[in-house]
């Protein structure tokens, strides 16, 4: 008996020696899409792992093999364990065997299987393996004999295993807007992704959730994250009417809704725990509901050459008002916010055509239908002879403005003020402070400051006083220094800086003289130190130093040029000229001091001696208002008290800069900001002089052009509003 069981074991023992000789050939086949639950393939008409057998020893009649399998792949390891073998499964020779579906039940069930790199527990919790790539290879072995006497080859076939995906919403569209049905009917539809994955033979059911998004500009993922649905079902199909059984849906209300696909034995077969994207839809909107009931009427009229009022019927459907206007004829709309029925329209233009529009706005933000386009007509700016007035403005008629931006048009009696600055953008009372430009007889545009003026809505200044401001002459022959009028510097600090920085939207400086601090600027801005070194905020906060102005190397021959045309400029402006000069200007001062307090109820009024204070003022307190906003024209004695000022202050600051001994940085001041024939006055006086040029013609040339020099600074420190501190 012994020597029969070696005699049969010999033949197959030969035949497995021999890698290209195995008595039977196995092969694996996966088919897509592949699923990461392995009870999958198990289930009954389910053939998306296939493993073929085909016994090729024709010797034998039939033959009994047993299997077993392994998986592979993300660190993890599923394989049969060591006792554990599929089968029998009975061959004939060159008659292929497919195994699929239930007959792969044993083989691939979790009791008979060993799990590395994953515990059962979490297994059976998922009931999928994570998504990856992996390789599943089988072998057969001899079914009869009690050892592992392997007969096949090692059969592999590789797959990426994958979740399904969520369903896909069809209908409706997200972000549309539904036509509102009466009675209320709307259908809801998803498309399944799942379909063609071995799971979507098993039993799996649908979520169906909706909400209603409030307030109305709350982001939907917050929606759903923070509130509790308004409505949900489950439903096998993928298909869902809502009708007038389930809660009213509200006209013009947006709403979200998702889905959510589920294993019904718990499996985590689907991406995003089986949710589909959140989508958004409008039911109707209240203008359907409404109908002619939205509709709004505007009308509008001209009440000075700069302001007009548009007024609407209220609607109480409307929690407020959008109103767009514009020059007709032009593209830009300008809008005005409001929860009133009318608006009072300012800064417009005299004589010109404006048209207008307006829409309601419901509780959840969506707009109403405009209403009538509506156009008028701004009459043109009055003219007021000399002497005319008119009585001020009704304080009955007075509503406090209480919001202001700068740009704003203000009536100050029968001027036109431009808000330069503020101080403050809101009062309830409508008091303000800040800085601005008015419209004068003197046909210039005058800077002005205010403090606590009373504005009302209508733009029109009730109560306070404006300050027109210039420069005093005092103050520029005490702490005169050209050098800064060319650079254009903002503020001056007392003593040499160590740091400048901005914390919170205001300027620090901190240097010898102590901290100092500026809240109010418009960058870029400038600082400059004892030192002459100049200090630049810029927009973005930073700063940048620059050095203060070069020294350059000059002859005997320029310096003496410099020194000659300084001279010609001093004696020129003698004392006994800046005494003429401030007799013609007391003179013309005088008289158009009689002749404002004739015609405008003001006076110009200037310090009879130079103060240190660094701003001559003219008072302007109004005595007398127009309610038809009106301007003067100017008179002679309006201009030539103008042109008397500019030429006793042009001699005074010529004087003190022509100093009769001038030193090396008033040389270097010329040299660098002088510029002659389009070149720095420095090269043009040597060029000159190489070229043999007479250095008294010289020296006149540089005269004129150091005038040139004073007047521009000079008229722009005069006529350009001081930065405000």
């Amino acid at each position: 008996m012994r020597a029969l069981f070696v005699f049969i074991l010999t033949p197959l023992l030969s035949l497995c020696l021999h890698a290209q000789n195995w008595p039977v050939q196995v092969s694996t086949q996966l088919v897509p899409p592949f699923s990461g639950y392995l009870n999958d393939y198990a289930s009954p008409n389910n053939d998306n792992l296939r493993i073929y057998l085909t016994l090729t020893d024709f010797s034998l009649p039939s033959y009994n093999v047993k299997l077993k399998f392994k998986l592979t792949g993300n660190n993890i390891t599923i394989q049969s364990k060591s006792w554990y073998y599929a089968g029998p499964f009975t061959l004939e020779p060159g008659v292929p065997l497919l195994i699929s579906g239930a007959d792969l039940s044993g083989m691939i069930n979790q009791n008979n299987l060993d799990y590395t790199g994953i515990t059962t527990q979490q297994y059976n919790q998922t009931k999928v393996l994570p998504e990856g790539f992996y390789t599943i290879s089988v072998i057969a072995y001899d079914f009869q004999n009690p050892l592992n006497v392997q007969v096949s080859n090692e059969a592999t076939t590789q797959a990426w295993m994958m979740l399904c995906d969520p369903p896909l919403i069809s209908l409706p569209l997200c972000g549309s807007e539904v036509t509102i049905t009466n009675p209320q009917q709307l259908t809801f539809s998803w498309s399944p992704l799942n379909m063609s994955a071995p799971s979507s033979a098993l039993g799996h059911e649908y979520l169906f959730e909706l909400w209603e998004v409030m307030p109305p500009n709350n982001a939907p993922g917050n929606v759903v994250a923070s509130t509790a649905p308004i409505y949900s079902t489950t439903t096998i199909l993928t298909i869902l009417n809502y009708g007038i059984a389930e809660p009213p849906l509200q006209p013009g209300w947006t709403y979200v809704w998702r889905v959510r696909a589920y294993d019904l034995e718990g499996r985590e077969l689907f991406r995003n725990n089986g949710y589909s994207q959140i989508c958004t839809f409008t039911w109707g909107n209240n203008n359907n509901l409404l109908g002619n009931l939205a509709n709004l009427t505007l009308t509008a009229q001209a009440l000075t050459h700069r302001q007009a009022r548009c007024m609407w019927d209220s609607n109480a459907v409307y929690t407020s008002y959008h109103l767009e206007y514009r020059k007709i004829n032009t593209a830009n709309w300008f809008p005005v916010n409001t929860t009133r029925s009318s608006e009072r329209i300012t800064s417009l233009e005299p004589q010109t055509t404006y048209e207008a529009q307006v829409h309601g706005i419901f509780s959840n933000g969506d707009d109403g239908p405009w209403s009538n386009i509506v156009t008028f007509t701004t009459p043109a700016q009055a003219l007021l002879n000399c002497g005319e007035s008119s009585p001020p403005p009704s304080i009955q008629n007075f509503s406090p403005l209480t919001q202001a931006t700068t740009g704003m048009l203000w009536q100050v009696g029968q001027f036109e003020m431009s808000v330069t600055s503020l101080s403050n953008m809101s009062h309830p009372n409508g008091l303000y402070t800040g800085m601005g430009k008015m419209i004068m007889p003197l046909g210039i545009t005058l800077n002005c400051s205010f403090s606590n003026i009373q504005i009302g809505t209508d733009m029109v200044m009730y109560n306070g006083e404006v300050k027109a401001v210039t420069e005093g002459v005092g103050s520029w022959l005490t702490q005169w220094n050209l050098y800064n009028w060319m650079s254009t510097v903002d503020f001056n600090y007392e003593g040499e800086i160590d740091s400048v920085y901005v914390v919170n939207g205001q300027i620090i400086i901190v240097g010898d003289s102590g901290q100092t601090t500026i809240q109010n600027y418009t960058p870029p801005f400038t600082i400059q130190s004892s030192d002459g070194t100049m200090y630049t905020v810029n927009a973005d906060g930073s700063v940048t130093i620059e050095n203060p102005i070069p020294h350059i190397a000059l002859s005997a021959q320029q310096k003496n040029v410099y020194r000659n045309a300084l001279a010609l400029i001093r004696n020129e402006n003698s004392p006994g000229v800046i005494s003429q000069f401030e007799s013609d200007y007391e003179n013309k001062k005088q008289a158009i001091n009689s002749q404002w307090a004739t015609d405008y109820g003001m006076s110009w009024s200037n310090p009879s001696q130079p103060s240190s204070n660094s701003n001559v003022v003219v008072y302007m307190t109004v005595l007398s208002y127009d309610s038809a906003n009106v301007i003067q024209q100017p008179t002679t004695n309006e201009l030539e008290v103008k042109q008397a000022e500019f030429a006793l202050i042009r001699a005074k600051v010529c004087r003190a800069f022509a100093k009769p001994n001038p030193s090396d940085f008033d040389f270097d001041l010329l040299a660098n900001f002088l510029t002659m024939g389009g070149m720095p006055s420095h090269l043009y006086i040597a060029q000159q002089l190489n070229s043999g040029g007479d250095e008294q013609v010289i020296t006149e040339e540089v005269k004129l052009a150091i005038y040139r020099l004073i007047d521009d600074v000079l008229y722009k420190k005069m006529y350009t509003a001081p930065s405000p501190r």
